[in-house]
């Protein structure tokens, strides 16, 4: 197969070469194509039907043009846009909010990964040129994986422009050119030149306002945590096993899980959400507060008490920003050190995270007030 060229409605037109043609229509590749790059979201913005498929061909697109601008190599430059295209390769249905529930049974999407790319017929495609543990490992961010993993690298810039793009919400639209084009070498670290430190922030702060806005929006948690419940549900008591969850797509568990009379995914489907009851900032709960909170216990205490489900959802955590570094003179230092702008994130951060506590519409009083009782104690 040789060169193809995809009109992507992000970047434009994406050119492949063959050997990434044929990895893009493998069949685990392909599987992508239906599933969601923000799962639930589209609960809430419903433009946001956006595949992995679709953000696996941009990132390899972003990748490039920064392979490009450091001056790599041909040989290893290929290999780091195979490594882009194949860094979702792993995830399952529903990806991240189903694997906060699943990795304990199947692994992370990038553990899931690592094996495809190690084994079978993405395997043998790559083994024709290149070594598929390297291959791995640059996946996994090292070495030169960091264009494509970092703070600053081809994923995350790919994910914010295209999740700002199918949602409407312009937080996350970034000057990419300006950071691929500013990045460089430092002893083997990406840094960003002191021309990108606003691009740089621009990245920094649209992240944290898509967080705000879309990833941790109460209505896309709360959808999330049903299906997280309705997955342990049928793990523990239907029996769901984990080769299935290699193949399915959104649909396709979606469907099973419906198919087993599962009362979440049904009111999913119908989008019957649950309410929000109680919510509470992370920086105002105690720590025996919180630990409960995280480890299920006080789940389980507010179902009991109301005699009902009540979910209880804690915020994921936004990665460290301290790993972005900036060139200042001779050498690098953490953008944090000359960014007050930066500097704010992470107060903000703590600032707007809390946990949420939901229930079907007719209980939420009753699971506001167990709440409120529950987090007095401490």
């Amino acid at each position: 197969m040789g060169t193809i060229v995809i009109k992507d409605p992000v970047h434009g037109s994406v050119t492949l070469d063959g050997m990434e043609a044929r990895v893009l229509d493998s069949a685990q590749m392909q599987r992508l194509r239906g599933i969601k790059q923000l799962a639930m979201a589209s609960l809430v913005y419903p433009g946001a039907n956006h595949t992995r498929f679709e953000h696996s061909i941009g990132t390899v697109c972003l990748a490039g043009e920064m392979c490009d601008n450091l001056g790599m190599g041909q040989d290893e430059a290929a290999q780091v846009r195979l490594a882009a295209l194949l860094h979702d390769v792993g995830h399952i249905a529903f990806s991240h909010e189903a694997e906060a529930v699943t990795k304990k049974y199947i692994g992370t999407h990038e553990q899931i990964g690592g094996r495809i790319v190690e084994k079978g017929e993405v395997a043998d495609i790559i083994g024709e040129n290149f070594s598929q543990k390297k291959i791995a490992a640059l996946m996994h961010g090292k070495g030169n994986g960091q264009i494509i993993g970092s703070d600053i690298g081809a994923d995350r810039m790919d994910y914010l422009l295209r999740d700002s793009h199918y949602t409407g919400v312009a937080y996350g639209v970034i000057d990419a050119q300006r950071i691929c084009h500013t990045c460089c070498l430092e002893k083997k670290r990406l840094v960003v030149g002191r021309g990108g430190l606003e691009a740089a922030e621009s990245l920094l702060v649209g992240r944290f306002m898509m967080f705000a806005a879309v990833y941790l929006h109460h209505t896309v948690r709360i959808a999330s945590k049903m299906l997280q419940q309705a997955i342990v549900f049928e793990i523990e008591n239907n029996g769901l096993q984990k080769e299935r969850l290699y193949e399915m797509d959104d649909a396709q568990l979606l469907t099973h899980l419906m198919g087993n009379k599962n009362a979440l995914a049904q009111k999913l489907h119908a989008r019957a959400l649950y309410k929000r009851a109680y919510s509470c900032p992370l920086a105002q709960m105690g720590k025996g507060e919180l630990e409960d909170a995280k480890s299920g216990r006080l789940q389980e205490a507010l179902s009991q008490e109301c005699g009902c489900e009540v979910l209880v959802d804690v915020p994921q955590q936004p990665a460290q920003e301290a790993s972005v570094r900036v060139l200042a003179g001779k050498t690098s230092v953490p953008i944090s050190e000359i960014s007050s702008l930066v500097r704010s994130l992470a107060h903000a951060h703590l600032a707007r995270n809390s946990i949420i506590v939901c229930a079907e519409g007719k209980n939420v009083k009753k699971a506001a007030q167990a709440t409120k009782r529950a987090l007095g104690k401490y």
